[in-house]
């Protein structure tokens, strides 16, 4: 069967923004090192599993972000899954501060902020266009994720952070 497509008008930026305020998105921190082996790290909340196996995730970027270039170019990054509570992690890793300060950072593939419980450190597999973002492939290498203690995530929700804790029925 054929289906004939409709000649809708496009959506415009702010009615597609309003519509994906609605959708909860994870919110983690990446961390990477920039070419002169400076930690680099940023909020981002487009971010999801995209293969078990291989184990790869997908993760994008504003391309106008200030930092993208070095994600981009980067020999390896990790995704820190933030966790309610840790609202303040995720504000300062989008505010221009020192972003590190403070933190305590495992230094390995990437940097790894040790306080965040699960943590994915992932070596590059790839980038695609995705408009105004690029779309980053990452490879899975190494996943600090402790099962016991789920304290559930913190998700980007109507433009602003959200608990999302699983509830038994």
């Amino acid at each position: 069967m054929i289906f004939a497509h409709s000649h809708r008008p496009s959506v415009d930026a702010a009615t597609f923004r309003r519509a994906m305020a609605q959708l909860p998105a994870p919110l983690t921190v990446l961390t990477c090192y920039g070419p002169d082996g400076a930690m680099v790290g940023l909020t981002v909340n487009a971010v999801c599993s995209l293969s078990a196996s291989p184990p790869l995730v997908l993760v994008c970027l504003n391309r106008a972000n200030y930092s993208h270039d070095l994600v981009v170019n980067a020999a390896g990054f990790c995704l820190h899954v933030l966790e309610p509570g840790q609202q303040d992690l995720a504000t300062r890793f989008a505010s221009p501060v020192d972003r590190f300060s403070g933190q305590r950072v495992r230094h390995g593939a990437a940097p790894e902020l040790t306080d965040v419980r699960v943590r994915i450190v992932c070596t590059p597999d790839g980038v695609r266009d995705g408009g105004d973002h690029t779309i980053l492939l990452g490879r899975v290498v190494e996943v600090a994720s402790p099962e016991d203690n789920d304290g559930g995530g913190l998700v980007w929700h109507r433009r602003g952070p959200a608990n999302a804790v699983r509830r038994v029925s």
